[in-house]
């Protein structure tokens, strides 16, 4: 029994679909999450640059500001992402600003994935300057 060219390579077709479908598909994946955790992290700073902006108002504190970017964290992300938000009045090139931080969880496997974190913050230029 003789075999040719054509005949080596029979099935080979298979194979090779199946192993560069997976690779195509775990870099789907990849593409995916690094989306996901880009929406997150850009949502966040949106989220705490804006609950700075209300803590800086003259008829506002700071923890109002703490308070709106957690109810805003609250309503676009998981409920895990608004818990640890915090807020402080400091000094930047001689003018009083609000800076408003959250600490959020990093999603590295979706909204699952080990516990690692990173932290946004927010500031906004206080509108009762002494």
């Amino acid at each position: 029994m003789n075999l040719r060219g054509r005949d080596l390579e029979r099935g080979a077709a298979v194979a090779e679909f199946a192993l560069v479908s997976a690779l195509l598909a775990l870099l789907f994946l990849a593409a995916l999450q690094l989306g996901y955790a880009l929406h997150v992290r850009n949502t966040a700073t949106a989220h705490v640059i804006e609950g700075a902006r209300y803590g800086a108002r003259a008829d506002h504190t700071p923890a109002d500001g703490v308070a709106r970017a957690r109810e805003l964290l609250g309503t676009t992300l998981p409920g895990r992402y608004g818990t640890d938000v915090t807020a402080r009045e400091t000094v930047v090139g001689g003018v009083v600003v609000v800076e408003v931080s959250a600490e959020l969880p990093l999603p590295v496997l979706g909204p699952l994935g080990p516990p690692s974190s990173m932290t946004v913050t927010g500031q906004a230029y206080a509108e009762d300057q002494p």
